[in-house]
Parts: structure tokens; C-alpha cells; sequence
């Protein structure tokens, strides 16, 4: 279907799921263009590869030869490109919806749950690269070994991250679903009703064509119920032994887990994955349960989880010594709760966070967990909430999430609420050898990585 359009334009092309679709379709032949509110990275990148990118949303951006524009759910509908297509008659697709047309042509591997997304979709990739099976992929983070986060492969099979935040991953049809967990996120869209939630995920999965398999967490109560109800073929994995894959002897050392795989009741040895935390401990045994369904080989698998080196911003470590600096996505609290016990194996003196706060509206539902997220924190500082474009709520701020946590804690004396031009001047002054910053947030929050790192680097 696309290919009448040869033309086209993406509007909020800078985010990573649409600028990796971008990248994809240009590779593909299409001319691309598109426009964001503001530069940044991935913008910085597809520039680099020709396409051209406008900063700023006007009506002349839709120039004369764009034949369809493609948005994403963080597009108004009064934005000024999408009301110039409409009155001229051009085509308007949504993000997931020309993914659908590339899941349709391809052999279509959707990566599903609220947690844990990237790491699985850039472990199942890097998979098949090493399996030599050249993939496509449009994966939600930057891949550190292949620096991108999205390419055309020669092969047939399509890897990419689907999104349940606006209930658009419903419209993939996949031959692999992927499901990690189901949990309380997104609840904006979702009204707060986690039914609604489980409704979503069991249609996502029962899209899944028939000629296909479902991979998924049995650990997670509501996929197990899903499961039941849903009459396709699956392969479970989890920490319990009543999945079809799962580990055993687990050890968790700093910057990289070591456990033995336990495959359909047999123990098929061991294995290691050079990243740190219980939870890629999980994310593992997805990649080698996908991998057993392709017959790739078990030394191939393990040499592909041991070659890994993971995503940006994922436990990402920008500075080792002699204070650690980490930066990592964490925004919802069992991510944050993840994290922070990831960190705790390296043993460092102090594990100090920070928390930029994302969304009002996760905060406003959330608040509650986030008051449990930071009980491994031995300090934790709060700053205001990176809005996403979201409208604010009243009474909901970072200074509100600061006093939730402090009320349930208890100790107030090891967390602060700082605005964020403070946070530099109090970690210089607070930080000392062998302690972990830890900086949290899915916003802009790793601009004052940037600049802690710069200005400790002076100080040395």
C-alpha cells in the first residue's frame, strides 16, 4: 500500500519510535522529511543519513510532493502540518498503522508489556544478527554495538517495540507476540481501570497470527489468565519453575548475571549476559526461548547474550571512577525498584538518585508506589515533573511526589526536593569517592547527567 506514496512526511519525527520508523522507510526508498518542536538527538542522527528535518510545526512544512503524512499519538489534532494535509486532501496514517503495513509484509515480531521492552526487542535482535538472519528492526532505544535504533535488514523477519500507551499496538498482527508483564501504567489513557488494560493486551495478543507463537511471562497473574482464555500456541518463561523456560543458580554480579537455563525441563547449561540486574536475568530467557523456536543453536544463543552490550540510557554507565555516574530511563516505580537493585551489586559506598518525575498524570495515579520505589536509595533527590506535553494537574508536582515519599518513609533528612538548576551544585558538593549516582527519568533529565559528568571532570 505504501508504495503510491513515494513521498512522505512525518510530523514529531524526533521521537525514537518514529524516528526509527523514518529511518526504515528511507532506507526503504521513500524521500522522507519531518518536523519536531525542538532538535535532539535522533533528529541530529537522521540528518546525518539525508533526510531533512524542519524544528518547528508550520502548514509550509507539508511542501508540494508529500503524498501521505504520518503522526504519532503526541500530535494534536489541531497541529498545523496535519490541518494543512486535511485541507489538501493528502493521506494521514498513524505510526502504527504503517507499522501494521510493515508487520504485513514481513515476518513480524512485536515486543509487548509496560516493562522492559527495549532491552528484549535489542536482545532478540542482536539474536538474529548473530543467528545471520539480518533483521529489520525499530527497536525504543539507542542499541549501543550497532549505534542506532533502527535499520532494513536483507532477511524477513521484523523486529520492533509496540506501544501500548495509546492502545495502538492492538492494530499489529504478528507472526511472534512478546508479552513481558502487564501493569498499572499508562492509566491516562487507560481511565485507571486496569481491565481495560488486560482487555487490551489479551486482544494484542490474540492478533497473533495462527501460524505463529506467543511468548510470554508467566510470573504475570493477568497474562496467565489471558493465556487460558486465548486458544494459540505459547511458550512461557518467568523465575518460576512452572514455566517452560527459566533460570536456576542465579548470580548476580556487578555489571553482568550468570545463571543456568532450565529448557523445557532440561538444563542446557549455563549462561551470561554483561549487563546488570535480576530483571535481564528474565529478559534472557525470552531471547533464548525465541531463540529455541528458530533451532538456533545453543552455542549461537549463548554467544549472543554474552556479546551483548546493551541500550542507552538502560543501566547505561558513563563514568566509572572514582564516583560512578549511571543514566537510565526508570519513570514507572518497579522499573525504579529494578534499577536501584541493579545498583545495589555494585557495593558502592552511597547510591545516590536522582528523579526527574514524568507525566503529571503518572504521578497523580502513582504516587502511592512511588513512595515504595526508593527504599534502596541511601539518598534520593526529587526535582520537578517533566510534562510530555501532558496538561498539569493541579496539586500534582515534584514537591507533592517529595512530601508523598518523605510521609511514608519517614526519614526526610536523605531526601530533598531540589529544583533542577540546583541538583549540579548540591551533588558536587555531596558526592564522594565510590559512591553511585544513579540519575533517573524519562524526560530531559540526562542533560544533567551531561553536565555532572563535565563538571566532575573538571573537579579531577
Amino acid at each position: 500500500m505504501l508504495n503510491r506514496f513515494r513521498r512522505i512526511h512525518f510530523v514529531g519525527i524526533g521521537g525514537i519510535g518514529m524516528s526509527g520508523l523514518a529511518k526504515v522507510l528511507f532506507e526503504l526508498g521513500y524521500e522522507v522529511s519531518g518536523s519536531d518542536k525542538v532538535d535532539n538527538f535522533y533528529i541530529h542522527k537522521l540528518r546525518e543519513i539525508g533526510i531533512r528535518v524542519f524544528i518547528g510545526h508550520k502548514k509550509t512544512n507539508i511542501e508540494d510532493d508529500v503524498r501521505l503524512v504520518i503522526y504519532s499519538s503526541s500530535i494534536s489534532f489541531d497541529n498545523p502540518e496535519l490541518t494543512s494535509a486535511k485541507e489538501r486532501g493528502i493521506p494521514i496514517l498513524h505510526r502504527s498503522e504503517v507499522l501494521s503495513f510493515l508487520f504485513q509484509s514481513r515476518i513480524g515480531i512485536a515486543v509487548a508489556g509496560a516493562h522492559g521492552k527495549t532491552t528484549v526487542s535489542a536482545l532478540l535482535t542482536h539474536l538474529l544478527c548473530e543467528a545471520n538472519f539480518s533483521p529489520t528492526a525499530i527497536v525504543g532505544g539507542w542499541i549501543n554495538q550497532y549505534d542506532t535504533n533502527a535499520w532494513l535488514g536483507r532477511g524477513n523477519f521484523l523486529v520492533a517495540e509496540s506501544d501500548e500507551s495509546d492502545g495502538s499496538f492492538t492494530r499489529l498482527s504478528p507472526v511472534y507476540s512478546i508479552v513481558n508483564n502487564v501493569d498499572f501504567e499508562h492509566l491516562d489513557y487507560y481511565k485507571n481501570d486496569i481491565n481495560k488494560i488486560v482487555k487490551a493486551y489479551e486482544l494484542f495478543i490474540s492478533r497473533t497470527r495462527d501460524m505463529g507463537c506467543v511468548f510470554y511471562c508467566y510470573d504475570d497473574p493477568y497474562l496467565r489468565k489471558i493465556m487460558n482464555r486465548v486458544p494459540l500456541r505459547s511458550i512461557s518463561y518467568g523465575f518460576s519453575r512452572e514455566s517452560d523456560v527459566y533460570p536456576s543458580n542465579i548470580v548476580l554480579n556487578a555489571n553482568q548475571v550468570e545463571f543456568e537455563c532450565i529448557y523445557l525441563g532440561n538444563n542446557v547449561g549455563s549462561f551470561n549476559l554483561q549487563v546488570p540486574g535480576r530483571h535481564n536475568v528474565l529478559n534472557a530467557q525470552v531471547a533464548i526461548a525465541f531463540g529455541r523456536e528458530l533451532n538456533i543453536s545453543w552455542d549461537k544463543i549463548k554467544h549472543a547474550l554474552s556479546s551483548y552490550e546493551g541500550t542507552r540510557r538502560r543501566f547505561q554507565i558513563r563514568k566509572y571512577e572514582p564516583v560512578m555516574v549511571v543514566d537510565d530511563y526508570a519513570h514507572h516505580p518497579n522499573e525504579i525498584k529494578a534499577t536501584l537493585e541493579a545498583a545495589c551489586t555494585f557495593k558502592k559506598n552511597r547510591i545516590i538518585t536522582v528523579f526527574q518525575p514524568h507525566r503529571y498524570t503518572r504521578i497523580f495515579y502513582l504516587r502511592d508506589k512511588f513512595a515504595d520505589a526508593f527504599t534502596l536509595a541511601d539518598k534520593l533527590l526529587v526535582t520537578d515533573i517533566y510534562s510530555a506535553d501532558e496538561k498539569p494537574i493541579k496539586g500534582v508536582n515534584g514537591c507533592m511526589l517529595y512530601e508523598e515519599i518523605v510521609k511514608k518513609v519517614g526519614n526526610a533528612k536523605d531526601i530533598l526536593f531540589l529544583k533542577r538548576e540546583k541538583i549540579i551544585p548540591y551533588l558536587l558538593n555531596t558526592v564522594k569517592k565510590d559512591d553511585l549516582v544513579l540519575i533517573l527519568g524519562a524526560g530531559d533529565i540526562t542533560k544533567v547527567t551531561d553536565e555532572l559528568l563535565r563538571r566532575l571532570d573538571i573537579r579531577c
